[in-house]
């Protein structure tokens, strides 16, 4: 067993440190770390002590606990809420007289796509209709 203020990390831990710190590093985005790294990690613990690995590898001692006592983590089961409606459909309002039409069509990679068409006047408010699938989305 070895201290993490006296001794310096052992090899093969050392070498799940690298690893830990290039995922750091290059991560597009703040996330969980990848299993593959806990399950080392939590080998090691094992051996050389749950403090020592938490503070060598710098992960939070609780988690790694958690993960050394119990296993891994069960992800949580989605709420049991009604589905999203994939399509909404607004009937023309009476008494308007139709005109020109319009499109409003936005996508992204994380909200998914809205097309907006528009007959008549736009008596419709465009924006706070955009700005609630955004808010719905995220």
């Amino acid at each position: 067993m070895f201290s993490p203020k006296l001794d310096p990390l052992p090899g093969p831990v050392a070498d799940l440190q690298d690893r830990i710190t290039h995922w750091r590093t290059t991560r597009p985005h703040r996330g969980p770390m990848p299993e593959d790294l806990w399950i080392e990690a939590v080998r090691f613990a094992r051996q050389h002590g749950i403090y020592a690995i938490a503070k060598g590898l710098k992960l939070n001692y609780e988690a790694l606990k958690g993960r050394v006592v119990q296993g891994p983590p069960k992800r949580r089961a989605r709420s049991s809420s009604p589905p999203r409606p994939a399509f909404v459909q607004l009937d023309p309002m009476p008494g308007i007289p139709s005109g020109p039409s319009s499109t409003v069509e936005i996508e992204g990679a994380r909200v998914g796509k809205l097309t907006i068409r528009l007959s008549g006047p736009t008596v419709l408010d465009a924006v706070a209709i955009v700005g609630a699938f955004l808010r719905i989305r995220r």
